[in-house]
C-alpha cells in the first residue's frame, strides 16, 4: 500500500523541491500521461536511486544511453530540456561534473509513490534500470548500486534486517513474486554473482507464505556453485536444512535425515571459514577466500542442530547412542564459544543476539548435564565476576544467574588448588589455580582463602624455562599480572615482611592455621625463603619480552584468527591497590556503570545509556571508577615495530623505571581545560592504554 501524495515520508535531509507543490502537480501529471517516455523512465531510475541509496547517481553518457543522444549533425535540446518539467528536480554536478541525481532522498521517496500510483512500480524500474545499463561491460558503480538495492541489509535495533529495504518494500507494496522476479534478472544478468541466487533462497524459506525449501535448496546450491570457497554463502544451505529439521521433521527417521543434512552443511560452513583469511590477505597466493571476520556460524548452526534434534519429542529416551557420539563435539563447540564470548565481542557497543549464548549454553547443558555457569576453565572463571549483573551474557540469554559469592569462590579455589597440587606439573591446573585467587581478591580482598603473590610467582616461575616464548596467550596474561611493577615497592615488601612476622607469632592451634598449613606439617612444598627466589625474581622480570611472548602467542595459537575484526575486551586494569589487589576486573567498573544508569531497570534504552557510555568514553569520568584505577605515565614510541591501523598505536608505559610496549587508540589533541589521564588494561592480546579527558569546571 503506498503512501497518499499529500504523505512525504520522514527523512533528516529535506530541500526545497519537497515544498514545491505546483512543481509536483506538474510532474505527476506529466508522469500519469508519459509513464512510458524516455525521460520519464529516467526520472525513475533516479529517483529510486537517491531513495535507497543517498550518495548514488548517473554518470551523463549513460543518462543519454536512456534519453538517446544530440543528433551527431543538428544537434538536439539540451539535456535540461529533454527532462523537462523533471528538471527542477534533478542535479547534474552531483557528486561530480558530469553526474546526474535526484535533488533529495525525500523527494525521491515521493517520487517513487507517484510513479506507482501511475502504474511505474519499484520493481518494474529496477528491472528496466538493469536492462538499460547493465549490458555486456556495465560500469563498476552501476553494478555496486544494483547490488547494494537488492541485497545490502541495514543494521537495525534486533540486529541485521533479513532483506535489503527495496527488497523489503516490493514485499510489502507489490507481491512476494515481484521481489523473487527482480532477484532472478539481477541473478541472470550477473551470472557469476552468489549473493543475488543466495537471496533468492533466503526469500523462499524465510518469507513465503507456504515455505517452499525445495526451491530454496535449489538456490542455495547455484549460489555455493558461484562461491565454492565463501562461508557465508555456504551457511544458507545449512539454515534451509535446520529449519526443514525444526518445522517439518517429525518421525526417527525423518529427523535423523534432516539432522544428517544440516550437520553436514553446518560442517561445510566450519571448513570454509577455517581457511578464509582477513581481508589483508586478499592478493596473498594461496588465499582462496577473505572475510573481515571470522564466520562463526557453521560452529553455532551445529549446537542449534544439536539442540533441536535433542528436544524432538520422538527422540526422547531413545537413541542414546545418537546423543553419545555428538557430546565430545558439542564439548568442544562450548569451549570455543566460551572464550571466544569472554575475550571479545563484535563491536565496542554492538554483542551477539540474546539468543546466540543461551543456544549454546542449553545445548551443552542437555548434552553433558553440566552447568556452564559452574565452569571452571580459564575463561570461565573469567567470567564468574560478570555473574548477576545486567550486562552479563547470562543474563542477556534470559537465565536466572545470581551474582557469586565470596563462600562461592573460595570453594572453587579450594577445588583448584585440589587439583593442582595433585598434579604439580600441569601447567593448565596451575594456571586455573592462580586466577582463582586473582579472582577471588577481586571480591574479597581480605579472604583468608588467598595465597600471597610470592608464592604464586614462584608457582608460575616453575614452568618459565620450559617451552620458552610457546606458552599460550593466558599463561602470559597471568606472568604480567603476577609480575608487573609495585607503585610503591618498598612500602609493599614491609607489609608483607610485617604480616608473615604477625603469622610467625600466632598459636600453633588449628584456629589460626591457614590453607597452607593444613596437611604440611612435615613438609611444606611451596614454602620458599626470600633467599631461595630465583635472581630474575629478584631483580625484576623483563616484562617486555613477556608482553611480545603474549603477541606471538595470540597470533600462533590463532586467536587472531578467530576474533579477527571483533573488539577485544579488557579483561582486568590496573587499580591502586596492591599485591593481587593491584588488578580489577572489569566486572567492577561495569558494576558502577551499571549503578550511575538506574540500579534494577531492565531496558534496552539502560544498554544504549551504557553502551553510549562506553563509546564516548563518559565511564572513565565516573568519580567511583577514578577512585579506583591507578593513572600510567606513557610515551609515544619514536620508531613502533607495527605500522598504525584501525586508528591503533603503539605507546610505552612506564613502570618500576621500565618502558613496556602496549597499544592505544589514536586520540586527537586534548582541548584546552582538560586533563589527559591514561589508564592501563589487558586484553588476551596484551596491554592496551585507555585515554582520558578530565574537563577542568
Amino acid at each position: 500500500m503506498e503512501h497518499s501524495l499529500a504523505e512525504t515520508p520522514h527523512r533528516n535531509e529535506t530541500c526545497s523541491a519537497c515544498g514545491d507543490v505546483s512543481g509536483k502537480e506538474k510532474i505527476a501529471q506529466y508522469a500519469k500521461k508519459n509513464c512510458n517516455s524516455t525521460n520519464t523512465q529516467l526520472f525513475s531510475f533516479l529517483a529510486l536511486l537517491k531513495a535507497y541509496i543517498p550518495e548514488s547517481y548517473l554518470l551523463m553518457s549513460e543518462c543519454q544511453q536512456i534519453l538517446g543522444p544530440p543528433d551527431p549533425i543538428h544537434g538536439g535540446p539540451p539535456f535540461g530540456e529533454k527532462m523537462k518539467p523533471f528538471t527542477p528536480f534533478i542535479k547534474t554536478s552531483s557528486p561530480n561534473p558530469g553526474c546526474v541525481c535526484m535533488v533529495c532522498p525525500v523527494f525521491a521517496e515521493w517520487s517513487l509513490t507517484l510513479l506507482a500510483n501511475s502504474g511505474i512500480t519499484r520493481s518494474t524500474t529496477v528491472k528496466k534500470l538493469m536492462f538499460s545499463l547493465c549490458g555486456d561491460q556495465p560500469e563498476q558503480h552501476i553494478i555496486q548500486f544494483i547490488k547494494d538495492l537488492l541485497t545490502k541489509r541495514k543494521i537495525g535495533e534486533k540486529g541485521k534486517e533479513k532483506f535489503s529495504r527495496l527488497i523489503e518494500d516490493i514485499q510489502e507494496k507489490e507481491k512476494f513474486f515481484h521481489a523473487v522476479s527482480v532477484l532472478k534478472t539481477a541473478s541472470q544478468k550477473f551470472k557469476r554473482n552468489a549473493t543475488f541466487p543466495q537471496t533468492i533462497s533466503r526469500l523462499y524459506y524465510i518469507r513465503r507464505g507456504t515455505l517452499d525449501y525445495k526451491e530454496a535448496e535449489v538456490w542455495a546450491q547455484m549460489a555455493i556453485e558461484r562461491a565454492l570457497n565463501n562461508s557465508y554463502v555456504a551457511d544458507t544451505l545449512g539454515q534451509i536444512h535446520k529449519n526443514r529439521l525444526m518445522r517439518e521433521a517429525k518421525r526417527p527417521e525423518e529427523i535423523f535425515d534432516r539432522a544428517d543434512k544440516a550437520f553436514k552443511a553446518f560442517k561445510d560452513v566450519e571448513e570454509k571459514a577455517e581457511k578464509e583469511e582477513g581481508p589483508e590477505m586478499k592478493d596473498t597466493a594461496g588465499t582462496v577466500s577473505t572475510s573481515n571476520s571470522f564466520n562463526n556460524r557453521g560452529l553455532f548452526g551445529f549446537m542449534q542442530v544439536a539442540k533441536i534434534t535433542y528436544e524432538k519429542p520422538s527422540m526422547l529416551n531413545k537413541h542414546k547412542r545418537f546423543f553419545q557420539d555428538l557430546k565430545m563435539e558439542v564439548e568442544a563447540k562450548f569451549d570455543f564459544f566460551e572464550w571466544y564470548l569472554t575475550y571479545s565481542k563484535p563491536g565496542m557497543t554492538v554483542l551477539e543476539p540474546s539468543y546466540f549464548w543461551k543456544d549454546v549454553v542449553l545445548c551443552y547443558e542437555k548434552y553433558t548435564h553440566k552447568k556452564a555457569a559452574e565452569s571452571t576453565s580459564f575463561p570461565g572463571l573469567l567470567d564468574r565476576l560478570n555473574h548477576g549483573l545486567f550486562t552479563s551474557k547470562g543474563r542477556r540469554a534470559g537465565f536466572e544467574e545470581d551474582a557469586e559469592t565470596v563462600s562461592d569462590l573460595e570453594a572453587t579455589r579450594d577445588v583448584l588448588k585440589t587439583t593442582y597440587e595433585a598434579n604439580i606439573d600441569d601447567v593448565e591446573a596451575a594456571k586455573r589455580y592462580i586466577l582463582s585467587n586473582i579472582i577471588l581478591s577481586n571480591k574479597m580482598p581480605n579472604s583468608p582463602q588467598l595465597t600471597q603473590v610470592r608464592e604464586l610467582q614462584i608457582l608460575l616461575h616453575r614452568f618459565m624455562d620450559r617451552e620458552v616464548g610457546r606458552r599460550s596467550p593466558e599463561y602470559y596474561l597471568l606472568v604480567l599480572l603476577l609480575f608487573w611493577p609495585e607503585e610503591h615497592p618498598q612500602e609493599v615488601q614491609e607489609e608483607e615482611d610485617e604480616e608473615e612476622e604477625e603469622q610467625a607469632t600466632e598459636d600453633d592451634g588449628s584456629e589460626g592455621k591457614t590453607w597452607e598449613d593444613e596437611d604440611n606439617d612435615g613438609e611444606q612444598e611451596t614454602a620458599v625463603e626470600p633467599a631461595q627466589l630465583p635472581l630474575d625474581l629478584i631483580l625484576g622480570l623483563d616484562l617486555q619480552k613477556y608482553v611480545t611472548f603474549m603477541e606471538k602467542a595470540f597470533e600462533r595459537d590463532e586467536y587472531a584468527k578467530y576474533l579477527r575484526g571483533r573488539y577485544l575486551l579488557p579483561l582486568f586494569f590496573l587499580g591502586k591497590g596492591c599485591g593481587l589487589c593491584k588488578w580489577v576486573h572489569k566486572s567492577r567498573l561495569d558494576a558502577i556503570v551499571e549503578q550511575a544508569n538506574g540500579p534494577g531497570e531492565r531496558s534496552k534504552e539502560k544498554w544504549r545509556r551504557i553502551n553510549k557510555m562506553w563509546s564516548n568514553g563518559k565511564v572513565w569520568q565516573v568519580q567511583k571508577i577514578q577512585d579506583i584505577l591507578l593513572p600510567v605515565q606513557v610515551e609515544l614510541c619514536q620508531s613502533p615495530t607495527l605500522p598504525s591501523k584501525n586508528n591503533k598505536q603503539e605507546v610505552f608505559v612506564c613502570a618500576g623505571g621500565k618502558k613496556i610496549k602496549a597499544t592505544t587508540i589514536v586520540q586527537p589533541d586534548a582541548p584546552a581545560g582538560s586533563t589527559m589521564l591514561f589508564y592501563l588494561g589487558f586484553t588476551i592480546q596484551g596491554p592496551v592504554v585507555f585515554t582520558v579527558r578530565i574537563p577542568h569546571y
